[in-house]
C-alpha cells in the first residue's frame, strides 16, 4: 500500500509547481512523503507535524457537512510563501504544498488526475 502511495508522491513531484507531496493517516501522521529535489522546507519537522494534524482535523470537521453539502473535493489555503492543498482519498489525506503563484483549480485537478 505505501509503495503505491510513494509512487503517487513521486509522480506528483514531477510537476514543477509542487514542492511537497505526502499522504497522512487520520491521526495526522506522515505515512509517506517527499519534497521535490532542491526544495528547502519552510518549516522544521515538528512544525510540519503540527500542520499535518491541523489539516486532518479540518478535513474531519468538514465531513460533518457532507450529507447536506456533498463531500469536499479539495481544500486550499493561499499564503504568502506557499499554497497548501488537501484531498481526502480513501482513508488517507493527501497533503500538497506548491509554489505561491499557482492556479489553484488547475493544479488541484491535475493532482486529482494523477492520483485517480
Amino acid at each position: 500500500m505505501s509503495d503505491s502511495l510513494d509512487q503517487k508522491c513521486k509522480l506528483l513531484l514531477k510537476e514543477p509547481e509542487i514542492r511537497f507531496a505526502g499522504f497522512l493517516d487520520m491521526m495526522g501522521n506522515l505515512i509517506v512523503g517527499h519534497f521535490r529535489e532542491g526544495v528547502e522546507p519552510l518549516k522544521d519537522e515538528n512544525e510540519r507535524k503540527k500542520m499535518f494534524i491541523e489539516a486532518v482535523l479540518r478535513i474531519r470537521t468538514r465531513q460533518e457537512f457532507d450529507e447536506n453539502l456533498g463531500p469536499v473535493t479539495y481544500a486550499a489555503a493561499r499564503r504568502k510563501n506557499v499554497v497548501t492543498l488537501t484531498f481526502f482519498m480513501d482513508d488517507k489525506v493527501l497533503f500538497i504544498s506548491t509554489d505561491p503563484d499557482v492556479d489553484i483549480d488547475k493544479t488541484a485537478y491535475k493532482i486529482l488526475e494523477i492520483c485517480s
